[in-house]
This record gives structure tokens, sequence and C-alpha cells, in this order.
């Protein structure tokens, strides 16, 4: 096996035991949510628990699951920790998040979380997916100190199928990949560091409409093109692309 990889199972750091699931980046990863892993969804119930151990998020209403899907309609999951999340969340410098998701009703207001805290999030607009990363300026030449700037690129996902969706911090870049495609790359905030990493809750579909998920994942680095590459191509005949 390569060094960051596990093929065919996950090693839980809970526990030291093995998982069905497909090979995928490993390195850096803090948050695994896999519905289709009954150790981090057992089938029934307000937990959805993460592999990695840092931090379980409670669905605050009943949801329906089948076929490895949870779908969650009106209602939201949180981190149990709040706005004290685990330290490995709180990076400042690299992020990366991604999601599995499939939006079955477009959502017409603004600004509801599809999957990350308030400041290094998706959301969704109709059929627009917003990517919003946050940076505080600290001393930094050119900037207000103290001040909170950010962008939320837009690009337009399809309802009714399944997105894969990564937004990341690597390097001074702000990254945004959608279905195995880089849709941006740029120097927004790079000489800034990322705002609010530790006093945010984080979120899961906040009145969202019927949207269903099936993985949600926090890498505390940058992951490199390839790896997300590999992310996607490990589970995407599990959702059907």
């Amino acid at each position: 096996l390569q060094s960051g990889q596990i093929q065919e199972c996950f090693l839980s750091i809970n526990n030291m035991a093995f998982h069905n699931n497909p090979k995928i980046a490993t390195d850096g990863l803090v948050c695994c949510l896999d519905a289709n892993d009954a150790q981090s969804y057992p089938g029934s119930g307000n937990d959805w628990f993460d592999l990695t151990g840092h931090d379980d998020f409670t669905i605050t209403a009943g949801s329906s699951f089948s076929d490895g899907v949870l779908t969650l309609d009106d209602i939201n999951a949180g981190n149990d920790s709040g706005s004290s999340p685990p330290s490995a969340w709180q990076g400042t410098t690299d992020c990366t998040i991604d999601t599995w998701y499939n939006m079955t009703t477009p959502f017409g207001s603004c600004c509801d979380t599809v999957f990350g805290r308030y400041d290094f999030r998706f959301f969704q607009i109709g059929t627009s997916l917003y990517t919003m990363i946050s940076f505080a300026a600290n001393n930094t030449p050119g900037y207000e100190d103290g001040a909170r700037y950010y962008q939320h690129p837009a690009f337009t996902i399809s309802s009714g199928v399944w997105h894969h969706l990564v937004g990341m911090r690597r390097a001074g870049r702000y990254i945004i990949w959608i279905d195995g495609v880089e849709k941006y790359n740029g120097n927004f905030g790079t000489s800034l560091s990322l705002y609010g990493a530790n006093n945010e809750n984080w979120y899961i579909n906040t009145n969202r409409h019927n949207a269903k998920y099936g993985v949600c994942r926090i890498w505390n680095r940058g992951l490199s093109d390839d790896e997300i590459l590999q992310n996607f191509n490990a589970q995407r005949n599990r959702f059907g692309i």
C-alpha cells in the first residue's frame, strides 16, 4: 500500500477496526462521515459518527436512510462540539472539504449551508453552487488589520443527480473542483490566514429540501490534484457518475 492510502478498507482511528471502503486519500483526513458504512451511520438514529474519531454530528430531527444514502429534508446536522471544534479542524493555513451531494429540490433563498462552517463551506441558491472561503488580515501589509475578506465563486450544478464537491485552500491558492474537474484556482487571500477556524460550528444541510448525502469529509491540508481525482474515481460508481 502507498503512504496515506488503504486499499479496500478504511482504518478507523477510533478502534483500529477495518471498515469496507474504496481507496481514498487518508493523509490528513480528520473527519469522515460515510452513510454507507455502518460504523458511521448504523441505518437509523440521529448520530452520524466520524470514522476518524474527532467529532460526531447530530441530526437535529428525523431523517430517511436507504441504500447508503441519508436524506435530510428541512433539517440539519451539526458537530457535537459546536463552536469549539476539534483542534484538528482548526488549521488556519490549508484545509480541504468534500462531499457527495444530491440536491433533489433546488432551493431559492440565501444562503443555507450544504456542508462546512460558515466561513469555509458550500452553499447553494437554485442550481448555483457556491464555495465560500473567508480570510483574516492580521498585521498583513495592504489589508485592514482584523478585517474579514471573503469570496464565494459560483458554478451551476444539475439537480436530481449526484455531485462530488471539493473546496480547498492549498499553498495560498483558493481551489474548487466539481465532479472531477477543476473549476477555479485563484490567489485571493493568498497571504492571509483562514478566518473563524477555531470558533465556528460545522453544519450539514441547514434547512435544505430533500438533500441527499453520501459522504462528508475534512482534511487538515490541501489535497493534490491526483488525490482529488483518486477520491472521485474511487466512489463515482457508487453514485452513478
